[in-house]
C-alpha cells in the first residue's frame, strides 16, 4: 500500500489511524473501569426511587439482588469492551478499502447511544422486580474525562481518519483500475 499512495497520504493516514486508536482505547478503557460503577451509581437512585418496592424485600434478597445486578453491569461492560477491543483491532488492517466500508459501523459503537445499551441487562433485571429502569442521561454521568474522549476526542479523530482513509482507498482503486488497463490481454489461440 505504500508504494501506491502518496507519501505524504501515506504517512497522514498513519498518523491518524494512530491518533484514532488512541482515543478509541481511552473510550475502551473508560468503558472497562467507569461505565460499571455508574451502572451501579444508576441502580441505588431506581432502587431509592422506590422505596416501598424496596422493604418488601428481605437484606438477604436484596443482597442476592444486587450482586445478580452487579454481575449483570459487569458482564455487560467486558462485552462491550471486547466489541471494541476487536473493532479497534480492525484499524490495523492493509486492507484500507475493505475498512473504509466498515468505518460506519465502528463509529456507530463509539457512540453514548450505543455505550449506555450496556445498561440493558441491568433495566431487564429492575424491570423484573418492579423497579425503574436505570437513568444515565450522558457520558458526564461516567466521567468528565470520559465525556470529553467521547463527544469531541474521538469524533474529530475519527472524522479526519475517515476522510484520509477514503482518499487513500480511491487512490488505490484508481491504481488498481490502472494496472488492469495496462495488462496485456493473452493472444488468441488457433483451433486446429
Amino acid at each position: 500500500m505504500a508504494g501506491v499512495l502518496d507519501p505524504v497520504l501515506h504517512k497522514e493516514l498513519g498518523e491518524a489511524k494512530a491518533a484514532l486508536a488512541r482515543h478509541g482505547i481511552v473510550i475502551m478503557r473508560g468503558v472497562e473501569t467507569e461505565l460499571e460503577p455508574a451502572i451501579m451509581v444508576a441502580v441505588r437512585d431506581s432502587l431509592a426511587s422506590s422505596p416501598g418496592k424496596l422493604k418488601g424485600m428481605s437484606d438477604d434478597q436484596l443482597d442476592k439482588f444486587m450482586d445478580k445486578v452487579r454481575g449483570a453491569a459487569a458482564k455487560s461492560t467486558k462485552e462491550l469492551s471486547l466489541l471494541h477491543t476487536h473493532l479497534l483491532a480492525k484499524l490495523g488492517t492493509e486492507y484500507i478499502a475493505d475498512l473504509v466500508d466498515e468505518l460506519d459501523g465502528i463509529d456507530q459503537l463509539f457512540r453514548w447511544e450505543r455505550i449506555a445499551k450496556a445498561s440493558g441487562p441491568v433495566d431487564e433485571l429492575l424491570k423484573d422486580k418492579g423497579f425503574r429502569p436505570v437513568s444515565i442521561p450522558g457520558p458526564r454521568e461516567v466521567s468528565d474525562a470520559f465525556a470529553v474522549e467521547l463527544e469531541e476526542k474521538w469524533p474529530s479523530a475519527f472524522k479526519r481518519f475517515r476522510s484520509l482513509a477514503e482518499d487513500a482507498a480511491k487512490a488505490l482503486r484508481e491504481e488498481g483500475e490502472r494496472d488492469k488497463r495496462a495488462e496485456p490481454k493473452p493472444a488468441k489461440r488457433k483451433k486446429g
